[in-house]
């Protein structure tokens, strides 16, 4: 190896992101859905994040969720902010600043429950995707979870070349040593090219809506996303043969709305696919027709199904919270189009998980009370419900229990935090085992409750101190607000907002 980088750019520290998808409950919810056996969570269990950039998912589930948690990184800055967020929280965790193969080479780790790596597989080179596959094989429990996101072919076709002349520009031609103007420079060499009307984009006129949709993100993120040295597009079928060669079976995608088909694709092209009998190749069939360009796999090493009997019984018994305190919609959309509920179910929904403070309830009441619904329209509907997030799967109350601790230092620490930055914007649910998203502003109230302060008054001045100090002002939507009277009294009116709505959720979320 030439560099302890390995070609991937560290020129820059990454993003901030929190991603669901790598979260034991979630995992667990979609493999449930799609009808296969998962492994149990438990204090003994043990999970493992390769790649964990910030460590902000890593932190958040090992604070949310039962076991133990360890992970490498080798940006050191990255791993030195993980373990930040780890001493914070006091959860059961070891974040490492290893490189894959010296992490695959060591002799202190345990057999893992869930490996998982999010946006990482397709950024390095074939020799350290193999240390990954060689780590799954020698690390992953029989009946393990290994999760794996990656850019991936058909979806990339029309775009592939304009991360090729990002890359190209980088190599060959920037000017700047600093990483945002090299970006900015790259994007400016690329507008002009495209000017030109090259051949190429003739052929293919959808690439410049693409380059539009790529200028708007964030400088930094394009810097990691498209700048690497190592950039590996794969066909699923490509994928799911290398993970073979570590046992790996293919299950389902962390999207839970493919765990119901006919609400994803119309009848003919389902009865078409069923006519596929190899599942690689039905899978890979898949991407053609929903033309996708970044895969979210779960494998299981040693697959088992369970039966619809089994599946739905264990989804109607699983803990639901509403997330949200406005009326659920009567319709919703999904893949296939736009779904109707039956008239008066999303009103009977909402009031029932509405109840006691939003507390998180399984669906076993509800069937109670409204016998003449089916339980296959039940474990339907919820799956629609949670993929329009309006409903959002939890783990039992007793082990929500358990990790409350952990959850409550982390949340005052990325509380604290969002006094002087804003970065991480997740807090820790116990209740989610897994994050939530929180804006910097609710970030800084829940501080001002941490510290004592009650009521809109009290949080209005707490929060006035803080951005008044940096010399910060509210806007009136085009103009900043300058006197103290009227920021205090717009700072009134957000918290009022805050306590009237928002605040019975973060509760229920056990935040606070």
């Amino acid at each position: 190896m030439n560099s302890w980088n390995e070609g991937y750019f560290t020129e820059s520290t990454y993003t901030y992101g929190y991603y669901r998808d790598i979260s034991p409950v979630w995992q667990n919810f979609c493999l449930t859905v799609n009808g296969f056996a998962a492994p149990e969570l438990n204090e003994d269990s043990k999970h493992c994040e390769l790649g964990f950039g910030q460590g902000v998912s890593a932190n958040i589930h090992a604070a949310a969720t039962h076991g133990k948690y360890f992970g490498t990184d080798f940006n050191p800055a990255e791993a030195a902010h993980a373990n930040e967020l780890c001493k914070a929280s006091g959860a059961d965790a070891n974040f490492f600043e290893n490189s894959f193969e010296e992490f695959l080479n060591r002799d202190d780790l345990p057999q893992f429950d869930s490996i998982s790596l999010h946006g990482i597989w397709s950024w390095v080179n074939p020799e350290n995707q193999k240390h990954i596959t060689d780590f799954a094989k020698k690390f992953l429990k029989s009946g393990g979870i290994f999760y794996n996101s990656y850019n991936c072919y058909p979806g990339w076709s029309p775009a592939a070349p304009l991360r090729e002349l990002f890359a190209l520009h980088d190599k060959y031609a920037h000017k700047s040593s600093k990483t945002f103007e090299r970006v900015e420079e790259a994007i400016k060499f690329t507008e002009e090219l495209l000017s030109k009307n090259p051949a190429y984009f003739q052929r293919v006129p959808d690439v410049k809506n693409i380059f539009e949709n790529i200028k708007k993100h964030n400088r930094n993120y394009l810097a990691h996303e498209y700048f690497n040295s190592n950039w590996i597009c794969m066909y699923f079928s490509d994928v799911a043969e290398i993970m073979q060669s570590a046992k790996l079976d293919f299950a389902c995608t962390s999207e839970a709305i493919e765990g119901l088909p006919h609400f994803n694709f119309p009848q003919d092209i389902l009865n078409f696919l069923n006519k596929i009998e190899s599942p690689v190749m039905r899978e890979q069939v898949k991407d053609y027709f929903l033309n996708r360009q970044f895969r979210k796999d779960i494998y299981i090493r040693g697959s088992r199904k369970i039966s619809d009997f089994e599946r739905v019984e264990k989804l109607i018994k699983t803990n639901y919270i509403l997330p949200t305190t406005q009326e659920l919609p009567k319709k919703i959309s999904v893949p296939l189009g736009e779904i109707n509920f039956p008239e008066g179910l999303p009103e009977k929904i909402f009031e029932y998980f509405s109840e006691d403070n939003f507390k998180p309830k399984t669906f076993e009441k509800f069937i109670k009370n409204n016998p003449f619904i089916a339980k296959t329209d039940i474990f339907q509907m919820l799956v629609i419900l949670i993929q329009g997030g309006k409903l959002m799967p939890c783990q039992n109350d007793s082990a929500a229990q358990s990790v409350k601790k952990n959850c409550l230092a982390l949340n005052k620490f990325i509380c604290n935090r969002a006094k002087v930055a804003d970065e991480v914007g997740f807090l820790a649910s116990p209740v989610l085992g897994g994050g939530y998203p929180v804006g910097r502003f609710d970030r800084i109230i829940l501080s001002a409750m941490f510290d004592g302060k009650k009521n809109v008054d009290d949080v209005a001045n707490f929060v006035w101190e803080i951005i008044s100090a940096q010399g910060q002002r509210l806007t009136n939507g085009t103009q900043l607000i300058e006197s103290a009277e009227e920021n205090i009294s717009r700072l009134r009116n957000m918290a009022q907002d805050f306590f009237d709505n928002r605040l019975k959720i973060f509760k229920a979320l056990q935040f606070i």
